[in-house]
């Protein structure tokens, strides 16, 4: 487990990280998601020990932050100009005493061997970003700090990208990891901690973000009359757009059941439920107004 505490970074004596206080749970994946400039470079910066913090503690009772143990995939990938690939693994094996084995490091990358003798600087993005990652699993490490991994990845090695995620995840690996990409978060993490504005808005699964402060909308083709609709207990009506009638509930099951006690024909309605981009969006326009 790794416990953050207070923490505050300032950048001209105006805070971007405000008193934020979290836990990552060893074994876990936890996304850290949020608009840009909301502080989740700043944060992670501070993490792995790349800057101080003006307030705040970061406490690793089991060593997982050491170098021995943690390995760090930054936003920017960059390489040495005129260092093939292959190089590149074994100058990173030769740091670690019992490194990632070639022929498991080279199916991380799913690189030919043309693709291995190449100069890393002459992959395209995408391969430079997966090139970064299994660089970065070179250790093995038992920690992982990724911030926008999947930046510059087509659709294709986005998968693969988390095919190994999830390979890691199930070997008891400690991630956290920054994205744009809200299916990365709702499809892998086991807490997303959400920030706005340099603080600390949501800190949750996404399972209870979706339970707790997720509404879903049911559309009615055919509006009932308004003494009808005004018998809904805990419903919020929408006005009524295009000669159909919304509303807002969050709790769709008892909302079905008092319609058709009132004998409302259901056999047309549609039901849209929030997703977790829809959720927090929400969260970060209310953090926003504080």
């Amino acid at each position: 487990m790794i416990r953050i505490a207070h923490l505050t970074q300032t950048y001209h004596q105006k805070p971007v990280v405000n008193d934020v206080s979290f836990q990552i749970h060893a074994g876990q994946c936890t996304a850290l998601i949020g608009p840009n400039g909301s502080g989740k470079t700043t944060l992670i910066d501070m993490i792995i020990g790349d800057r101080h913090p003006v307030q705040g503690t970061i406490e690793d009772p089991d060593h997982l932050l050491t170098s021995e143990r943690l390995g760090v995939l930054f936003q920017q990938s960059r390489f040495p100009e005129r260092m093939k690939v292959i190089e590149l693994y074994h100058l990173f094996a030769h740091c670690y005493p019992s490194p990632l084995p070639f022929e498991e490091w080279v199916a991380i990358t799913q690189f030919t061997e043309k693709q291995l003798q190449q100069f890393a600087t002459q992959l395209s993005g995408g391969q430079q970003r997966i090139l970064d990652f299994a660089l970065t699993l070179v250790g093995q490490p038992q920690c992982l700090i990724l911030d926008e991994p999947t930046s510059a990845m087509d659709v294709e090695m986005r998968q693969h990208f988390w095919s190994m995620i999830s390979k890691l995840k199930a070997d008891g690996r400690t991630i956290l990891y920054t994205s744009h990409y809200i299916e990365e978060v709702e499809q892998m993490a086991d807490c997303v901690i959400v920030l706005n504005q340099g603080r600390l808005v949501m800190d949750d699964t996404p399972q209870n973000i979706k339970r707790e402060q997720g509404h879903s909308i049911i559309t009615l083709p055919t509006p009932p009359a308004e003494a009808v609709i005004s018998q809904l207990t805990d419903v919020k009506i929408m006005p009524i757009h295009d000669g159909q009638l919304q509303m807002e509930t969050a709790d769709v099951q008892q909302t079905l059941i008092e319609l058709l006690a009132l004998n409302i024909p259901l056999q047309h309605i549609e039901i849209h439920h929030h997703s977790l981009l829809d959720i927090i969006f929400n969260q970060h326009k209310g953090g926003a107004s504080q």
